[in-house]
């Protein structure tokens, strides 16, 4: 019994203890709150997004909205990814797509309609619509010719591809490497 007292005797003084220094501070000591401010959340902008159709060996073709600066490969996955028919090599997955951009998986053999990613009128320069530097792949044309051919087609546009020799932009030469690979739209 006596060890009884004196187990509770020493827990009542180690209480007694803790509330005395719980109760002591300096005196004219006050409480400061720190209040941290935290900078307001910028206004989200909406995020660019372009329209693509995608058609052919596709599992669910279809029109699919994307973001700005989504690759060939991202529509292709918006759309249920290639089916096992479809031909692998056909088109380059990792090329940017355009808004109203037509992206057709052929099977292997297939024609790929005019105007799709991979047809031969894609892949053709648009004299009206392309911009120097898009000229300038073409062989042949360097800053000096493409600016020219800018400058004239801003004065009038292109009728035909011929338009380049009768307007004196292009030699023949030039005209001869050229011809396959540019179209008037």
């Amino acid at each position: 019994m006596r060890r009884g007292l004196l187990v509770l005797a020493g827990v009542l003084l180690l209480a007694g203890g803790v509330l005395l220094l719980s109760r002591l501070r300096p005196s004219g000591a006050e409480e400061i709150a720190v209040v941290e401010e935290t900078p307001a959340a910028p206004a989200r902008t909406a995020e660019p997004m372009v329209i693509v159709d995608v058609a052919g060996a596709v599992a669910q073709p279809g029109v699919y909205r994307l973001a700005a600066g989504a690759r060939v490969v991202d529509a292709l996955l918006a759309a249920g990814g290639m089916t096992g028919e479809a031909d692998l090599l056909a088109l380059n997955k990792a090329a940017p797509i355009r808004d109203g951009m037509r992206i057709f998986v052929p099977r292997p053999g297939e024609v790929v309609p005019a105007g799709s990613l991979a047809s031969d009128a894609e892949r053709k320069v648009d004299l009206n619509h392309a911009n120097a530097t898009e000229l300038e792949s073409l062989p042949g044309v360097g800053p000096a010719t493409a600016a020219r051919i800018v400058r004239s087609r801003n004065a009038r546009a292109f009728a035909k591809i011929e338009d380049l020799q009768t307007r004196g932009l292009v030699p023949p030469r030039t005209f001869a490497d050229i011809r396959d690979l540019v179209t008037t739209r």
